[in-house]
């Protein structure tokens, strides 16, 4: 093998070991500095109330509810910065990142399992980010091809001149689950206000 050859495979295997690194989104930050005293702020010794429910997208014989958890974020400036890298990210090229620190700001309640109600108490006047992941139950009708049915014509003196097969279907009913993320944001502009909210 020649000295260029052997530098062209070198080029090539370069090129392709280089490529799981370039499908990976790059992770970036706020360029904001984080506030925890802003965020702490919202979170604690507040006398309002937020009383919500996650709706079903679709009525299932079982609980879609089960296990659902929401939570809230303060919107600080440095939410607020995240949450713009995270409309950018169309593309899928760059992955909004919170600093631990951010992150650990939030409060997370569990939906009820009966009905998807919910309710977060102690907030203050201010903005705040919501989501949760709705699981739901859902059923497809489908085909599976068990087997064919040939059919031979005729013609007048008995003789088979020509044959048709065509596969045999029978419906059965795939159940499956789905995850979907739901988000809003709301606003508490008074002390001991009660705010409702769907999600």
């Amino acid at each position: 093998m020649t000295r260029k050859m052997i530098l062209c495979f070198s080029l090539i295997l370069l090129q392709h070991t280089r490529l799981p690194a370039q499908e990976q989104p790059k992770p970036v930050f706020p360029s904001t500095t984080f506030n925890k005293e802003e965020a702490n702020s919202l979170l604690n010794n507040g006398t309002a109330t937020l009383n919500g429910v996650v709706l079903k997208k679709k009525r299932n014989p079982d609980n879609t509810y089960l296990g659902i958890v929401v939570t809230l974020f303060p919107c600080t400036a440095y939410f607020d910065d995240w949450y713009a890298l995270q409309k950018k990210n169309k593309k899928g090229k760059t992955m909004a990142m919170m600093s631990p620190e951010a992150y650990s700001y939030r409060i997370v309640t569990k939906a009820s399992d009966e009905d998807g109600t919910f309710s977060f108490h102690g907030l203050k006047p201010g903005r705040y980010y919501l989501q949760t992941m709705v699981r739901q139950g859902k059923m497809k009708t489908m085909l599976n091809e068990v087997g064919t049915s040939t059919t031979v014509g005729y013609n007048v003196f008995g003789q088979a001149v020509s044959t048709y097969t065509e596969p045999i279907y029978e419906e059965f009913k795939l159940f499956y689950d789905t995850n979907d993320l739901v988000k809003t944001f709301i606003e508490v502009t008074a002390e001991g206000q009660v705010v409702n909210v769907k999600l």
